[in-house]
């Protein structure tokens, strides 16, 4: 009698004890779902509030050559002035938008444009990119172009340009240049080319968290005659258009800078001082939703994984010294390799070297790999998977990269560049991707790869550093691919353990990235 108790004392435990697992993995499939929930309402909230941004206002997509200009007015308004606007180094038009969208609102017709080599352009840029004759001429010649073309077409008493980092140095040149343009503003300044009376009243913006430009530009009004300048006062006289302002944008870095409504309420006040008018500053959050539309995609991925089926497999034994070597080896070499031989897939150099350096990393690494790991890949695929993958990370946040951070969508020229950069992309997002699924610790395996593979760019751009320089953003967007592309993927992969169909996926999302968003350049 007594064991029966206790064993039904036991079992009674056990049924409660599964009772009490059941409704914590009930509440737990709440709350997930609740929080799905959540985010997909931020989502539709954040396309909301973006849209509204620009109900009063119309963008038209012209050409003038063969640059893409984008013009935003404000509907059924009377127009104050033309403002032009021009975006740094591997930006586009996109970058400016916050900018544009304020001063639009202000009753002003904002130009932006793409250089050469950037967003939508479909020509590269060329020329020395260590003198002022070189690439930074070319610049000035084409923003030249786009200033005498608006101001013939259009007869406004009041102009303005507006330059970002590389474009501030641009501006400023041009500006000077052009005695219609009745003010420049440099925003986080790289230039020596400010005088003291060319250009007329120029305005120097740089983020709080810019140290070494807001010295610089202090530099720059000592170096025209202004004794002991300081951060936001007012130097040189309105009657002769000489008035020179530096100051900086609270809370903002080198992009951030140009999604602050602090900056948009400084342009708005300036150019009302400047046009001695009186517009109504109506300021926008367009950095603040896109980041919130993108950020909510990305968790609420994060979280739709958890309810999905897990498929485990058996995972291979890791070998560091098998790892380490060939690894060491397969991105040491291509480097060196590179600097006195290499195929030729496209005119862009900095492109064509990465694609070189992709396949032959590729190609050392597929040796590393027993051949009934490669051989398993084929049978694995699912087309599902990799279609879901492709539209989420190349149309979802693709779209909202294009529309307000940079170009981020295949057009023209750069539709060839991705098929060949999918030559390299691919192959080597696969192999990264078996690292972390067949072994044991594969996610230090895959990130210790990824360093490696950083490590041998890096090198490449020191041996050549006049040719490959483009490289260096090149690196930077492979890391932004790794920490947001790379880290969904492997959510999935931990689920679904299909190495080919998310490898692949990667593969073609970081070709998408390079053909897109990596400036176009040639000798």
């Amino acid at each position: 009698m007594a064991a029966n108790a206790v064993l039904l004392g036991t079992l009674s435990i056990i049924q409660k004890s599964k009772d009490k697992l059941y409704l914590l993995k009930s509440y737990r499939n709440f709350l997930y779902k609740a929080f799905c929930l959540l985010l997909a309402s931020l989502i539709i909230l954040s396309f909301g509030k973006l849209k509204d941004y620009e109900n009063n206002l119309t963008s038209v997509k012209e050409f003038v050559g063969n640059t893409p200009v984008t013009l935003t007015f404000k509907d059924n308004a009377a127009t104050s002035g033309i403002v032009f606007l021009a975006h740094g180094f591997a930006g586009s038009t996109s970058f400016m938008r916050p900018i544009a969208v304020a001063l639009a609102e202000a009753g002003y017709l904002t130009v932006r444009f793409d250089f050469l080599g950037h967003g939508r352009h479909p020509l590269p840029y060329s020329g020395d990119i260590t003198t002022i004759e070189g690439a930074t001429q070319k610049f000035v010649n084409q923003t030249n172009e786009i200033l005498f073309h608006y101001l013939t077409k259009y007869d406004y008493s009041f102009s303005m340009i507006i330059g970002h980092s590389m474009a501030s140095d641009i501006i400023v040149r041009s500006a000077s240049l052009n005695p219609s343009i009745k003010s420049a503003v440099a925003i986080s300044a790289y230039t020596d080319a400010l005088k003291a009376k060319e250009p007329k009243n120029t305005l120097i913006l740089n983020g709080q968290w810019e140290p070494q430009l807001r010295a610089k530009s202090l530099e720059i009004l000592k170096n025209i005659g202004i004794d002991n300048p300081r951060e936001g006062r007012f130097y040189g006289r309105a009657n002769d258009n000489t008035i020179r302002k530096v100051d900086f944008i609270e809370n903002a870095d080198h992009v951030g800078v140009l999604y602050s409504k602090r900056t948009q309420k400084e342009l708005i006040d300036w150019v009302n001082l400047i046009n001695e008018d009186k517009n109504v500053f109506v300021g926008n959050n367009i950095g603040i939703w896109t980041g919130i539309l993108f950020f909510s995609g990305f968790f609420l991925f994060i979280t739709l994984t958890k309810f999905l089926p897990l498929k485990t497999s058996g995972k291979n034994r890791f070998s560091y010294i098998r790892f380490f070597s060939i690894n060491i080896f397969a991105c040491a070499l291509p480097p060196f390799i590179l600097y006195h031989f290499k195929i030729n897939y496209v005119e862009f150099p900095a492109h064509n070297h990465l694609i070189n350096q992709m396949i032959l990393v590729s190609i050392i690494l597929f040796f590393s790999f027993p051949f009934t790991q490669i051989k398993a890949l084929i049978s694995s695929f699912n087309l599902q998977l990799f279609a879901f993958l492709f539209i989420l990370f190349c149309v979802f946040f693709g779209t909202i990269l294009d529309n307000y951070v940079s170009s981020f969508l295949l057009n023209g020229n750069r539709i060839p560049l991705f098929f060949s950069c999918l030559i390299g992309t691919v192959p080597l997002m696969i192999l990264m991707q078996m690292y972390y699924d067949n072994y044991s610790y594969g996610w230090i395996a895959g990130n210790i790869f990824k360093l490696f593979f950083i490590i041998s760019l890096s090198t490449s751009i020191l041996l050549d550093i006049s040719q490959l320089f483009i490289m260096g953003y090149a690196i930077i967007l492979f890391l932004a691919f790794a920490l947001i592309f790379g880290f969904l993927s492997n959510m999935v992969s931990k689920k679904y353990n299909n190495t080919l169909s998310v490898g692949l996926a990667n593969g073609v999302a970081l070709a998408w990235t390079f053909s897109t968003a990596l400036p176009l350049y040639v000798n």
